[in-house]
């Protein structure tokens, strides 16, 4: 299959689907994990482009994915990284 009708995580997609696509919040959940999990970051822009929500929305995911790594003691926490504006997923060094 031609990569233009494939999006960041493989899936075909039509174009005129894609840009009126409506992502719920598990959607978007799984989707920012996802990334994390393959990409060990994510760009904050990059993540409100693609599933198109808002950055209330996006603070939100973010929360809610270090609440799940938090309460099921993942060996895993999500930090900010200033300096290069993006989110990573990092090995944790807090014991729950």
């Amino acid at each position: 299959m031609d990569n233009d009708y494939v999006d960041k995580i493989g899936a075909p997609f039509l174009e005129q689907e894609r840009n009126n696509m409506k992502v719920n919040k598990s959607q978007g959940l799984v989707y920012i994990f996802y990334m994390l999990l393959t990409n060990n970051q994510i760009n904050k822009n990059d993540v409100l482009n693609e599933l198109n929500i808002s950055e209330l929305s996006f603070w939100r995911y973010i929360q809610e994915l270090k609440a799940f790594l938090y309460n099921f003691n993942m060996p895993l926490e999500i930090v900010y990284d200033r300096f290069n504006d993006v989110y990573r997923l990092v090995k944790s060094t807090n014991s729950n």
